[in-house]
């Protein structure tokens, strides 16, 4: 890891690493330990551009290293395995109900169409479609294709693809002030990328 975490952060990227490494399917071209670590980061740095209080950024860190754990189990409803997995794990760590419902709240709000509720709620969302915002995004979109065909049997023409990926990118709003800002511009260089990429 990059950068300092506390013990309980440092701790669950350990064990969500071990898992995923080892439950993971290696069809998971798109929704793979990468995409969880992107997200960490990802949320690291958009929280450092809010006013949320220390103990919400590590709750934050905490549903980035779990959104997704639930893939090593189901592909479709993924977040609710994701959110049990959380609960236990927290549990297991000594924090009561009180204590980790806003991080299960956190992975609750992942789900889309994504609906937050509060600020970290919104770090998180943005978090998890940063990559709307990122230079290789076409590189993205392919190996979401990719897993799409597997884990869902669907299979798209170039140009329907090409549709998809436009529309999706054109109707999605990122909620946190970085987003709505840096991430929004640098989302909106893909949308022209798309529409000559195919």
């Amino acid at each position: 890891m990059s950068m300092s975490v506390t013990p309980i952060v440092e701790n669950a990227f350990v064990y969500v690493t071990d898992l995923l490494v080892e439950r993971l399917s290696p069809n998971m071209q798109f929704h793979n330990l990468q995409h969880t670590l992107d997200v960490f980061e990802a949320a690291i740095e958009i929280s450092k551009h809010t006013d949320l209080a220390e103990d919400e950024k590590v709750e934050l860190q905490l549903a980035a290293l779990f959104h997704d754990t639930g893939y090593a189990f189901q592909y479709l409803g993924h977040e609710d395995v994701s959110i049990a997995i959380a609960g236990t794990y927290l549990m297991q760590q000594g924090y009561h109900k009180g204590m980790y419902k806003p991080i299960l709240d956190c992975i609750e709000a992942t789900k889309m169409p994504q609906s937050p509720q509060n600020l970290m709620q919104q770090v998180i969302c943005d978090a998890d479609l940063h990559h709307f915002a990122k230079p290789n995004y076409i590189e993205y979109a392919e190996r979401l294709r990719k897993e799409w065909e597997v884990h869902l049997r669907r299979t798209y023409t170039d140009e329907e693809w090409s549709q998809l990926n436009i529309a999706v990118l054109t109707n999605h709003r990122y909620f946190t002030e970085y987003g709505k800002t840096v991430m929004q511009a640098m989302k909106q260089q893909n949308i022209d990328l798309m529409r000559n990429a195919y």
